[in-house]
């Protein structure tokens, strides 16, 4: 089995990276209801993503991306392609960070912010991530340690 390339683990951690600073980051900012004498009225409600830090499926994302790291990592030294790691983990930050981003865009009282566009960019680099190292393998011949049938 090919073992990840150095380029490979890197753009992995830069992948991960990016997720945890989009978990960190406000994912939506509230729009004022309305104004009274110049200043802006909000409402009371609590909606998830609110805040700066972890709070709620935070830290499970965190645990998420850095187990995909780890594996990635350690597959250097086994025989692990953790290519199926990566596109699995990349497909759920992007269900869930897709299915956030719809739901606070439906909304006029919310504006989305920078954190959730950085949580579904990290979700979209995990899929290319591995997803390229899968195709890479199964199409170029000679990347992959399993005889090539037209060599004899």
């Amino acid at each position: 089995m090919g073992r990840p390339t150095t380029a490979y683990v890197t753009a992995t951690i830069v992948a991960a990276v990016i997720g945890v600073v989009g978990v960190w980051l406000p994912w939506v900012r509230k729009r004022p209801a309305g104004y009274r004498d110049g200043r802006p009225i909000y409402t009371a409600e609590y909606v998830s993503g609110l805040e700066t830090g972890l709070r709620g499926i935070d830290p499970f994302v965190i645990v998420l991306v850095v187990a995909v790291v780890g594996v990635a990592v350690l597959a250097r030294y086994r025989t692990w392609r953790p290519d199926i790691a990566l596109i699995s983990a990349g497909c759920l930050l992007l269900v869930v960070s897709g299915n956030t981003l719809r739901n606070y865009w439906s909304v006029e009282r919310y504006a989305v912010e920078p954190g959730l566009y950085l949580l579904l960019a990290s979700g979209l680099l995990f899929v290319l991530i591995g997803a390229g190292a899968l195709l890479n393998r199964r199409v170029i011949p000679g990347t992959d340690e399993s005889p090539d049938p037209r060599v004899e």
